[in-house]
Order: C-alpha cells, then sequence, then structure tokens
C-alpha cells in the first residue's frame, strides 16, 4: 500500500524477525535523496508476511498526516 501526503510519501512492506514477521511502514520526504524511516508494527501472531502487511496497511490507514519535520500524526491526534 502506498500513501501520498503532502510532504512525504509511505509505504507498506513486511518481513521476516526470526520465527514471525513483523510489518513495516516506510516513509519519505518527496526530495531527492532523502532518507527512508521505518515504523516497526509488530504483531506477536504474525506468522506470515501476507499478515504482518496487512498489519502494516491497516496502520498506515490510520496515519492523517506526516509533518514537514517527519512527525507522524495518527487520525486520533496522537503523534510520534
Amino acid at each position: 500500500m502506498f500513501k501520498n501526503f503532502q510532504h512525504h510519501i509511505a509505504w507498506t512492506d513486511a518481513m521476516n524477525d526470526g520465527r514471525r514477521y513483523v510489518g513495516l511502514i516506510e516513509y519519505q520526504p518527496k526530495q531527492p535523496g532523502a532518507d527512508v524511516q521505518v515504523l516497526w508494527v509488530v504483531g506477536l501472531d504474525c506468522v506470515c508476511e501476507s499478515e504482518a502487511e496487512t498489519a502494516a496497511d491497516n496502520l498506515l490507514q490510520q496515519i492523517r498526516d506526516i509533518t514537514a519535520e517527519g512527525r507522524v500524526i495518527y487520525c486520533d491526534d496522537v503523534a510520534l
């Protein structure tokens, strides 16, 4: 899943972490050569890549904005 914000682009992925999988939300400023930031979406019961990426997709849908400074703002106004 991809999601466009005013200052960033975000996408989801998943990776193996031993015996389980974790979802990833990766986001990057819309500038050439900008660094990519990663949010780990850890679900203790994700036993396959698809489940982990679905968990990341669901969380990405809850992100309202990523500010120019890189702050992640969720729909309930919680900010990272």
